[in-house]
């Protein structure tokens, strides 16, 4: 008789824990909870239970994220026979994204979700749980089919924690009990962390904060509704000299919001360079976003006005022709277009705590709050020291004047 394979060989219940991030990590871990038991069952036999807990995930005094501790007392308080921990801290190995880490020894692994990108993150979080369990936290449980599915885990390469040149996780910190890390490689990889950072600071959230802004942008754009020189202005422009206007719109309340706002990062720290200018490049993707959503929004309020204000008769008796459907489109256009430009005049008087906290993600402001403090530090030490150097050159001026 052939020899059961681990599969058969599986009895009772294997129960997994998943403890996330408030916001949409938690959001997810719910819905995760509800796919991987049948999954986990096909893939690897048994019977599976995935239960979400609601331990804290707090960074520690450096900033890091420590996962083994975290889910260590997490398991052994619940029972659980594997931890898996789900957050939107970014992570680095050198220059390598790391999607997730594990302590084999301890069943504790972690995802960090922004390196799953914006797309698909549901699928991609599922399948790199899937091969975090089957392959690393509960070894023998899984087939090579399901360690190797498609997406987020297929794209994935294992590299070795201990390597020195990749010792540097970024904001999240490193742990001598990580003994397994999978990491994206190439330019692809580094655009999908970005993306995902953008996706974690969900830049729709930035709409609301923005009320002085949205009604700039809104006073300025029924003023193009309202007046018939703008609606010649608008058909004689043309697109391509409406995409150029709105684009350099869109930069200035950009450019407006970051830098009165205070949203740009800058580091004294050169080994922190590197992850400022990702962060930065992050800030500006996600306000951008967020302009453009506002923008979309904007543009339709003004063409449901443009067509109730302006008659169809009185538009084509000034622009001597027979109006269409097009001509309130572009009229609409233009409005937008000048009015973004005042609602970045008017986003300076948006509270800055507001327009912070929806910009970024908790973690990302754990992160800036942390690093702020930490060069408020190291300016103070160099303040000291120049004092200090300040004390010795008096003393010995008087030294030498008592001589």
């Amino acid at each position: 008789m052939a020899t059961p394979s681990p599969v058969q060989q599986r009895v009772g219940t294997t129960v997994v824990g998943l403890v996330a991030d408030p916001g949409l990590p938690t959001e997810l871990a719910h819905r995760l909870a509800v796919e991987l038991p049948a999954l986990l069952s096909r893939h690897a036999g048994g019977e599976w239970e995935v239960r979400v807990d609601d331990a804290e995930i707090a960074l520690d005094d450096n900033g890091a994220l420590p996962m083994i501790e975290i889910g260590r007392q997490v398991r052994d308080r619940e029972g659980f026979d594997a931890v898996v921990l789900l957050s939107d801290l970014p992570r680095r190995a050198g220059a390598q994204p790391v999607v997730a880490d594990a302590g084999t020894a301890h069943a504790v692994g972690m995802v960090s979700l922004p390196a799953l990108g914006a797309l698909a993150q549901q699928r991609r979080a599922r399948d790199t749980v899937l091969r975090l369990l089957t392959g690393h936290l509960l070894p023998g449980t899984g087939e090579p089919e399901a360690q190797n599915r498609s997406g987020a885990a297929g794209a994935l390469d294992r590299i070795d924690p201990e390597r020195g040149e990749e010792s540097d996780t970024g904001s999240a910190g490193a742990e001598d009990d990580v003994d397994v890390r999978l990491a994206l490689t190439g330019a692809r990889g580094r655009l999908r962390l970005l993306t995902g950072m953008v996706r974690a600071n969900r830049p729709w959230r930035l709409v609301p904060s923005l009320s002085p802004a949205i009604a700039a942008a809104a006073a300025g754009a029924a003023f193009g509704i309202f007046y018939s020189n703008i609606w010649s202005l608008a058909v004689a422009l043309g697109i391509p000299r409406l995409i150029v206007v709105t684009l350099m719109s869109m930069v200035a309340m950009v450019t407006w919001l970051i830098l009165d706002h205070q949203l740009w990062e800058r580091r004294h720290d050169r080994s922190l360079r590197e992850e400022a200018l990702l962060s930065n490049i992050s800030t500006v993707l996600t306000v951008a976003t967020g302009v453009l959503v506002m923008f979309g929004l904007l543009f339709a309020i003004a063409l449901v006005a443009s067509a109730i204000v302006i008659p169809p008769d009185y538009l084509g008796s000034t622009l001597m022709r027979e109006a269409g459907v097009a001509d309130y489109v572009i009229i609409a256009w233009l409005s937008c277009a000048m009015g973004t430009v005042a609602g970045a005049l008017g986003s300076g008087f948006a509270d800055d705590g507001a327009v912070r906290q929806a910009a970024y993600s908790r973690r990302e402001q754990e992160r800036r709050a942390r690093l702020d403090r930490q060069d408020d530090r190291d300016d103070g030490r160099d303040d000291g020291g120049d004092d200090d150097r300040d004390d010795d050159r008096d003393d010995d001026r008087d030294d030498g004047a008592r001589r």
